[in-house]
């Protein structure tokens, strides 16, 4: 991981907990755990190709990401009100709070 990046995730994620999940996550995109379009955004990433900052002012990588974020809130929308409690304290669990409570 470039210095930068690693910089990047330890002074804009909530927690050293939740910082160490994002490079883990990372290093498991490039193996190509989240399939071939995510296994190159992490390696363009990792290797310093590209920044945080470019992902989200990129249309390349919208669709993608996009894409995610409408399987998450499908997801999401078919948990129980138990199963959303159950969620969101496993969350807390690993990584602390989060949101405006922390």
């Amino acid at each position: 991981m470039n210095e930068n990046l690693e910089h990047q995730i330890e002074t804009t994620v909530s927690s050293p907990k939740a910082a160490r999940a994002v490079k883990d996550s990372l290093e498991r995109l490039r193996r190509g755990d989240g399939g071939a379009e995510f296994q190159e955004i992490a390696r363009d990433l990792l290797e310093g190709r590209i920044t945080l900052r470019d992902l989200t002012r990129s249309s390349v990588y919208s669709g993608v990401f996009l894409e995610q974020l409408r399987r998450y809130k499908d997801w999401e929308a078919n948990l129980t009100q138990e199963q959303r409690k159950d969620f969101e304290r496993e969350v807390r669990e690993a990584y602390g709070p989060v949101g405006p409570d922390r």
